[in-house]
């Protein structure tokens, strides 16, 4: 029952990731931001912040196969760190360190501001 959770949950996380960058890329053309990998930053901070949400409740019971499709399935795939490694490169050839600094940096400060967040939240509201 867990592995059919993990893979319904990773299905599910990868169509979002998917989505996420195809909404996104039209909203950015034309703009400052067009050719940066916002999409990526956006999956990796939200998937961060709720996998806090998932991980750092205590207070109530999530049953094991719910926290393993949805945190190893859903967010396992939902989040992009191995795209965010291709895209740090790619942005260090293309356009020079320091707009792949501003990438990297966002993506390592704001995923742990998340993180932060969410634990506060679920201590703040248990």
């Amino acid at each position: 029952m867990i592995v059919l959770g993990v893979a319904l949950g990773g299905a599910l996380g990868a169509l979002c990731r998917y989505y996420a960058s195809l909404m996104l890329l039209p909203a950015l053309q034309g703009t400052a931001l067009a050719g940066y990998p916002l999409a990526t930053v956006l999956v990796n901070v939200s998937g961060s912040f709720l996998l806090s949400l998932l991980l750092f409740q205590e207070l109530f019971t999530i049953p094991p196969a719910l926290r393993a499709a949805v945190g190893t399935g859903f967010i396992g795939s939902f989040t992009t760190f191995s795209t965010f490694e291709f895209e740090s490169d790619l942005l260090i050839r293309r356009d020079g360190w320091g707009i792949a600094s501003t990438y990297i940096f966002a993506n390592l400060l704001l995923g742990y501001m998340a993180i932060l967040l969410g634990r506060w939240l679920v201590l703040r509201f248990n």
